[in-house]
């Protein structure tokens, strides 16, 4: 991933409200980064739903994040690495909840 794909990227999340535009990070490159992002993702989500990945290994490839909601589970992204799974999950998260508000702590 290219230097500007990296910035693109943190910018997607900054404006999603997942980043701080001054936080230090390379949550598409670091994996505790992106533990933090998904930890952050799952606040967003009421207790009854989990915020679930295949793992959190850098080394296996197709890495999923799924919702889980009682016996319904939900694919939210799909990628090569933990890492890109879960920056995806954050770009999807947003639709997934406007689908989904029952999923959402903030329920307007």
């Amino acid at each position: 991933m290219t230097e500007q794909m990296k910035e693109e990227n943190k910018a997607k999340l900054i404006e999603l409200g997942f980043w701080g535009a001054t936080e230090q990070g390379a949550h598409v490159t670091d994996h505790r980064d992106s533990q933090t992002l998904q930890e952050r993702l799952a606040r967003l989500l009421t207790d009854d739903v989990t915020l679930a990945s295949t793992g959190v290994s850098i080394d296996l490839p197709a890495q999923r994040v799924e919702m889980i909601k009682g016996r319904s589970v939900y694919p939210l992204a799909t990628a090569d690495s933990y890492l890109e799974a879960t920056y995806l999950a954050a770009l999807a998260l947003p639709e997934f909840l406007r689908q989904h508000p029952e999923c959402s702590t903030d329920q307007k």
